[in-house]
């Protein structure tokens, strides 16, 4: 591989697992309420 490769590489890596890091952060300030969702979804399609 020549050094081209492997900075691209490198940064590739960067925005990828950056962006999972990025995204986990969010998701655990920002919880999804699914609980309420699931009760109102239950609500709508009784039998």
């Amino acid at each position: 591989m020549n050094t081209s490769a492997i900075i691209m590489m490198v940064i590739s890596m960067l925005f990828v697992w950056g962006g999972l890091f990025l995204s986990i952060v969010h998701l655990m300030k920002h919880p999804e309420e699914l609980d309420e969702t699931i009760e109102v979804i239950e609500d709508q399609h009784t039998l």
